[in-house]
Order: structure tokens, then sequence, then C-alpha cells
């Protein structure tokens, strides 16, 4: 780009994965795109776990665009086949294990101590794990290639609104650069896609609003090698592999991730409500060092990155108190986020793509109540997500309590694929069903049963008190609950998994990867 003033339609401030994706569909459909970004790829990047949802939006969004180089990406199989150079690991479904202190993991016949659900019905239509350094750097050379303008290690020095041009003028430096030339850009519209850094939040009044969330969590994260696979876990009756999964062993307070990559690199991560403890590296190695089982899984393992010390984030939960204003709009990344528990945020980050294309693209004289029913709608499902991810943290330590809490999720997710089998564009009943009242009236009971016990001290160990809990969640679920959830006889195996509507678009972007090539 030259040191003049430059005149773009869209600048998207951020080029992770919905960023990179957004710049690239409004590219390759004629609009001057200009990205700019604070780092440059490769970077490492947390916020990795795959869902049915986020693989139905993108072979959606490759179908409906035109997108070939994109389509395979929406199943483990295809990617795998087309781009093994993009990194990432299989995803089988959700495993769960619940791990008490001093002692070695152990089940029984009826997994009281282990939930697995599936998400696919074999390996090759698995959901995936991205390696989001790998990831993000493909779709931003995807944008790049298709017409899009990258700046890396860039960032926004000014930006005014002429409200009666409905126009940005931008100015644009190089990090680190203190004597080099300010570019000047002009730009009808920014979207921010730059998550928590939030780039745009000097420029517009935009305050953080996070009082309200219900999930206050914080974490500890990293990518490691040489972590040992989990043995103990396994059962001859699995559905699937456990580690193969997004995995969730379970503790007394909070639970730790492990998401398996295929070239050996294990995403390891400690979530805990908040708390006035220190939060670093020796909590992370304290929490560890209690649970035999988890330790031996660790016990040879070497942080890859962050190298010098573990990922830390004092609290998860963040939201903005508005996703549009004048001139800019805000993608889910970036508006709000509540906790990776549900493995919601990929999928969330590409409903709002999805969205903001179709406004973007779509008829100008509907471009502002699209807008605007967007904006409407981001609010409604962080909520709805920030409550099924709290009542699972309100049921601990009992793992029933946990995980029966966490079937609302399961039916919400599944029921909104169901949605988008049917039809990907339209949903009548929210992302994740969230406007689905039904549903939302019995998740609220529950959530509400729960708080009471919590406000009264009441800890969740009692049988009595834990069998009361699952059975009304068990019975509140019944009218959406079609895969077995909470049934004794399942005992928690869930292994029902339709072949996934996605295959053929999945597959014809493969032929056509091939055929490029």
């Amino acid at each position: 780009m030259s040191a003049q003033s430059e005149r773009f339609d869209v600048v998207v401030m951020g080029s992770g994965f919905s960023g990179s994706l957004l710049a690239w569909i409004l590219a390759s459909h004629g609009r001057r795109v200009l990205v700019i970004d604070r780092q440059r790829h490769p970077r490492f990047a947390i916020g990795e776990s795959s869902t049915p949802t986020a693989d139905f939006l993108l072979a959606h969004l490759a179908d409906r665009w035109g997108l070939k180089e994109l389509a395979p990406l929406a199943c483990w199989g295809t990617w795998k086949n087309c781009y093994p150079e993009v990194l990432c690991g299989k995803k089988r479904g959700f495993s769960y294990y619940r791990h008490h202190p001093n002692q070695t993991y152990q089940d029984d016949a009826t997994h009281r101590q282990s939930l697995l659900v599936a998400a696919s019905s074999e390996d090759h239509w698995s959901d995936t794990h991205w390696v989001r350094s790998s990831v993000d750097q493909f779709l931003s050379l995807q944008a790049s290639a298709h017409g899009a303008q990258v700046l890396e290690e860039h960032v926004l020095t000014s930006a005014v609104y002429d409200v009666h041009e409905e126009t940005w003028n931008l100015g644009v430096k190089a990090v680190g650069e203190n004597s080099a030339a300010e570019l000047r850009v002009r730009s009808n519209w920014i979207v921010d896609a730059s998550g928590g850094g939030n780039a745009l939040a000097q420029f517009v009044s935009n305050p953080a609003d996070e009082a309200w969330m219900r999930t206050r969590t914080r974490a500890l994260y990293g990518h490691f090698s040489g972590v040992a696979a989990f043995d103990q876990g396994r059962s001859p009756d699995d559905p699937f592999d456990g580690d193969a999964a997004a995995q969730h062993h379970v503790l007394d307070r909070g639970w730790c991730w492990m998401l398996r990559m295929d070239h050996g690199i294990t995403s390891v991560g400690l979530v805990e409500p908040c708390g006035d403890e220190t939060w670093n590296e020796a909590t992370f190695r304290n929490r560890i060092e209690q649970y035999p089982s988890m330790t031996a899984m660790l016990e040879n393992a070497a942080r890859t990155v962050p190298t010098k010390a573990l990922g830390i984030a004092n609290r998860l939960g963040r939201c903005r108190s508005a996703a549009i204003g004048p001139g800019w709009i805000l993608l889910p990344v970036t508006y709000g986020f509540v906790d990776p528990l549900h493995s919601s945020g990929i999928a969330h980050g590409l409903s709002g793509v999805a969205r903001i294309a179709e406004a973007m693209l779509g008829e100008p004289a509907k471009l502002g109540s699209r807008l605007y029913r967007y904006g409407a709608a981001l609010r409604d499902e962080l909520e709805w997500i920030d409550t099924l991810v709290a009542g699972c943290y309100l049921g601990q330590p009992s793992f029933a309590c946990f995980t029966a809490f966490a079937c609302y999720y399961f039916i919400a997710a599944i029921h909104f694929e169901k949605q988008l089998a049917a039809d990907p564009a339209a949903w009548p009943n929210g992302f994740l069903q969230c406007r689905d009242e039904g549903l939302r009236q019995v998740v609220e009971q529950s959530f509400q049963m729960l708080s009471v016990k919590s406000e009264r001290g009441v800890s969740l160990h009692a049988t009595d008190d834990v069998q009361a809990i699952v059975e009304c969640i068990r019975h509140s679920i019944a009218p959406w609950n079609h895969v077995g959830l909470l049934e004794d006889a399942a005992r928690n195996r869930i292994a029902h998994s339709a072949a996934p509507k996605y295959a053929h678009i999945a597959s014809r972007g493969a032929e056509n990867v091939f055929r490029r090539d």
C-alpha cells in the first residue's frame, strides 16, 4: 500500500479465523477489503475446539459464497486429505472424567465417573481441534489470495467517522516504526475481529458491560508435547476413543481441558471460578499434583508455547455494551466471550461471519435492518451461553449435577444442528436455540434450583440431593431428549450420531481442491 490515502469498502481489524474468513468472503465478491493486525502469522492463539455446529456453519459459508478451498475444513477426513500441512486434531465428541484428590482415577460399569457424547458417526466425519496458529494463517492467506489487502504488524493510530459522508478516516502505522509515515485510509465500515484486544474500543464509545455475567472463571493454558494418553479412562463400551475428543478432566472445583493434535501437541488448560488465590504457573502445578492420574499424564510433558510461562487469563468472561454502531460492527469474538466449557467460541464466531456477510453482500436496502437484528441478537446469545455454562459450575463438586446440567447444552446443540441441516440460513429459534422459550424456561428453573443450594451453602455431596437434581433435569429435558441423555440404560455413553448433512459439501470441496492441483 502506498503512503497515499486509499479507499476501501471494509476495514477488518484482526486476522484471526473469523476476521480472515469474512475478509475472504467480501473480497471474493468484489468488495475492497483491508485487514489490519497488530501481530504476524503464525502466532499462538487459544480457542481450538470446533463442534458439529461449527462444521455446519463452515460448510454453509463455503457453499453459500463459493469458497471451494474452505469446504474441506468442515470435517477431519477431508481436511487431512486436502490440507495435511494445516495442523489440526481429530475430535470424535466430548469426554468427561471425574477426578478426586489424592486418588487414582477409577470408574465402574455404570460410568458414574465419566460421560462420553459422540459428535460424529466415524473418524472421517469427525470435528476438529484447530491449531489456531496454523488455521488462522491459512485463512489469512486465502483472504489475501482472493483480493483482500492484509497488513500484518500494523495498528490503527486514529479513527474518525464522518457521519455526513458515512466514511471513516483512518490512520494506520507499522508497529515499532516511530519514524514511518502514517498511512491514510478511508472506509465505509470497520469490522472489529480483534477478540479481547478490542482494537476499535479506544475510538468509539462502547464500554465493557460484564457485571451481568453469571460465569466468572479464569484460565491457565499452554501447548505441551509428551502428554500421555488417558488409558485409565478407556472402557470396552466407549463409543469412541475418549482421547480423540474435547477432553474434560473434572475436578472438585473447575476442570482441565486436553485437546490432542495430530502432530503430537496437546492443548492443556486449567479453568476455575475466579477467586482471591494467586493465579499463576505454581497454581497450575499444585492443582495437577493433587490428582495422581492427571500427574501421570503430564509427568513427561514439556511446554512448547508459550515458552516462558503459561498463558494467563484472570477473567475469561467479557462483553461490550453494543455490537454495532455508526459505521462499525463487532464480530462475536470481539463483542463477548463466556468460557471454553462447551466449545461454543468457534461456532459463535462463524455465526457472526455468516450474518455479517449476508448483510453486506445482500440487498442494500436491508443492510440496516439485518445489522440491527444481529446486534440485538448477540446479547441474547451470550446470555444463553452464559447460563448454560454457569449452571455446570454451580453443580460442582457433584459430577452427576455438573454433567446433568451440561445436557442442556447438548439438547440445544442437537436441535440447532437439526435446523442447520434443514436450512442453514434460517434460525427460527436463534443461535443454539436461544429463542426456544420452553427450553430456556426449564434451564432457568434448574439454574435457580442450583443457585438456591449454593447460596445456602449446600455442598452437593449428599446422594439424596444429587439424585433429586438429576431427576428434575432428566424430566425437564424429556420433550427434547431423543438421544438418551441421562437415561440409566445409556450408562453415560451417548453414541447416537446421524451422518452429517454437510458431508456432501466437504466432499465436493475436496474434489475441487484436488482438481485445482
